[in-house]
């Protein structure tokens, strides 16, 4: 555990999420459920409505698909459970935060700052983020039990929306929070400012790629 983490528990109070600041680490217990293309596109798109009360149940949903297997009728187990990148599914918030009341997404790299300001803070919503690669055996460390799948049959299991129950899953980025504020945007515009340091005295390549660029206001993170 990282010292100043907050450790947070879904369903997330609005006074919990006002808590949180863009930066800030944590750890999530509870309640969440799983969602990404395939549930997305059936519950929010097709319009089929799921079997339980996703409103009444948690208002934390984890962009992913987590490493599991039914090893018995209705009995699962995960080895591993990693996030996927959230931008791409910007197009999806606005309906999966008015018509469920989450007030925390957890992805993969975030979500753009104007998405933050103009959807996030009106919900009062947060967006977390996992950290780098080769965490996927400890956030999956972190799941106590599988409490429903759901649509499998019609998405598959890499697909489906999953129902956990969490202890302690981290370490998280707190990456957009309520106020519109993102970390990566900060943090970016620093480094930004002093890229060009990085290129001062290097050589050009003897090879280059078609595109490849050493000049650092084409080549922005």
């Amino acid at each position: 555990m990282m010292d100043n983490a907050k450790y947070i528990d879904a369903p997330l109070s609005d006074e919990a999420v006002r808590d949180l600041r863009s930066g800030d680490v944590v750890y999530l217990s509870g309640t969440v459920f799983t969602a990404r293309d395939g549930v997305y596109r059936h519950m929010l798109i097709e319009g089929n409505e799921p079997p339980v009360d996703l409103r009444g149940l948690t208002n934390v949903t984890f962009q992913s698909s987590p490493a599991g297997v039914e090893v018995s009728p209705g009995s699962y187990n995960v080895a591993s459970f990693q996030a996927t990148a959230g931008f791409r599914y910007t197009q999806y918030m606005p309906a999966l935060l008015e018509r469920f009341g989450i007030k925390a997404v957890v992805g993969k790299g975030g979500m753009s700052e104007q998405l933050y300001q103009e959807l996030f803070a009106r919900h009062g919503a947060v967006c977390l983020t996992t950290m780098g690669y080769g965490l996927g055996a400890i956030y999956g460390s972190a799941i106590k039990s599988v409490l429903d799948v759901i649509w499998e049959k019609e998405l598959g299991i890499s697909e489906a929306l999953w129902i956990l129950e969490l202890d302690k899953l981290g370490p998280l980025l707190v990456e957009g929070d309520a106020l519109g504020n993102s970390y990566f945007s900060g943090v970016n515009e620093q480094i930004n400012q002093n890229l060009g340091e990085l290129y001062e005295g290097l050589r050009e390549p003897v090879y280059r790629r078609i595109g490849e660029e050493r000049r650092p206001d084409k080549e922005l993170f």
